[in-house]
């Protein structure tokens, strides 16, 4: 990469909005450290796979992300709310605009797909079954 296209990298990234950033983040469990001072930014747009393999941390970390794992350390922006200790009123707004699923267990066997994907809308959002 030549000067001129590092310097145009470098615009580019300033003008970008990071949606989510991870900052410092350690995840430890016992002696075990998954993240040890972790450092994210995913940028709006941006289309990205957290891949590994079995046991590296890529549930542990999206699960902090989404706060169902708490963090010995580090801070952790969503649309610029901080998710770990930010106000609980902005965490619940960022909150309701997610959805997770998980690779074991996360549907009701009972329901269909459609009956699936509307149990939290109906939750969250108060949309009618019909």
């Amino acid at each position: 990469m030549d000067g001129t296209a590092l310097q145009d990298k470098a615009r580019d990234d300033t003008q970008r909005e990071a949606v989510i950033r991870v900052r410092n983040l350690t995840n430890q469990f016992g002696q075990q450290v998954v993240h040890d001072n972790l450092n994210l930014d995913v940028w709006r747009g941006e289309v990205l796979g957290v891949v590994g393999g079995s046991g590296t941390g890529k549930s542990v970390l999206l699960r902090t992300i989404v706060g169902l794992n708490t963090p010995k350390a580090g801070h952790i922006e969503v649309l610029g709310v901080d998710v770990l200790n930010g106000p609980e009123q902005d965490r619940q707004r960022i909150e309701k605009s997610w959805g997770v699923a998980f690779q074991d267990g996360a549907l009701f066997s009972s329901l269909t797909v459609l009956q699936n994907v509307m149990a939290p809308l109906r939750e969250h959002t108060g949309i009618s079954e019909n």
